[in-house]
């Protein structure tokens, strides 16, 4: 069906650009059309193909582009270059398009950037946010720095990239919501990309009163405890509690560990049971007592 698509397209491109160039005149078949509306018909049919073909021809050209790069680089979802191309598709299809209806119209482009100057440069102090987004979108899109897929903190915000458009950034957090940050802020604002370095490591950040803390290495010791039953999922000795930051109510800790194969719903499980267990001893509850939290006997690692 793809092919038969493809060929239908290239029929009507010939044909097209047949009726344009002259070869092919379709007035005359309208027998009873009066001689005074030949003219104005050529124009308005020589137009409306010249649009035909430019759209034609930019769709083979996306097709073309992306197909090649599909099969060079064996992509089989797409990535951030393909996002690319569909963003300046979408661009010079709205140009192109503008361009055509102007022409369709007979209105000359440059009498109206002249006479209209003064609302064009209203609408760029309008706009100026919206191509700033743009532009910027380009640039994250092309620089490879962020790609779907990563998984990445912007600010406040952690998640995967599920989408870049020309506007936003996508992310999904762990509680399955969509964010939607803009380019803009996105880049400037510091990233920390977790995926693009070599070690997959998981970090889970949290402050504790010092009232609660007996020593670091005893916390890391319960952490650790609490993990036991993902002990076979995670890399031996890969365990690390970090002091971040030292407050004179409190330290701020990184409790980190390695995963041996990259997977989303376990991190989830080993964060959530870390945190519940990080919960008992920050409310006060308990102090710093073994006690290993239970875990479903269907759940992949279960020991």
């Amino acid at each position: 069906m793809k092919y038969f698509i493809l060929v239908f397209k290239a029929a009507l491109l010939v044909l097209l650009v047949l009726v344009n160039i002259g070869e092919l005149d379709l007035v005359p078949l309208l027998a009873n059309l009066k001689s005074k509306y030949r003219e104005p018909m050529n124009y308005y049919i020589a137009v409306l193909s010249g649009i035909a073909i430019f759209l034609i021809l930019l769709d083979f050209i996306q097709f073309t582009i992306v197909w090649f790069y599909r099969r060079r680089h064996k992509v089989r979802t797409e990535d951030n270059f393909i996002v690319g191309i569909g963003h300046i598709y979408s661009i010079v299809l709205v140009i192109g398009l503008t361009v055509g209806l102007f022409s369709l119209f007979r209105i000359e482009i440059r009498e109206v950037l002249t006479s209209l100057s003064i609302i064009f440069a209203g609408l760029v102090l309008l706009t100026k946010d919206y191509v700033s987004n743009m532009i910027n979108g380009m640039i994250v899109t092309f620089s490879g720095e962020l790609s779907i897929g990563d998984n990445i903190r912007i600010g406040q915000h952690r998640g995967k990239i599920v989408d870049i458009t020309l506007q936003n950034i996508h992310l999904i957090n762990d509680d399955d919501d969509v964010i939607y940050i803009p380019n803009n802020v996105a880049l400037n604002t510091e990233i920390t990309n977790y995926t693009k370095r070599e070690v997959k490591r998981t970090s889970i950040d949290f402050e504790i009163d010092l009232k609660y803390l007996v020593t670091v290495e005893e916390l890391e010791r319960i952490l650790i405890e609490a993990l036991r039953p993902f002990q076979d999922l995670i890399k031996e000795n890969s365990y690390y509690l970090r002091v971040a930051e030292v407050h004179r109510s409190g330290v701020i800790l990184k409790f980190q560990y390695i995963l041996k194969e990259p997977n989303k719903e376990l991190e989830r499980a080993i964060r959530r049971k870390t945190i519940r267990r990080l919960v008992e001893i920050i409310s006060g509850r308990e102090k710093f007592v073994d006690k290993i939290p239970d875990i479903p006997e269907d759940f992949p690692g279960h020991a």
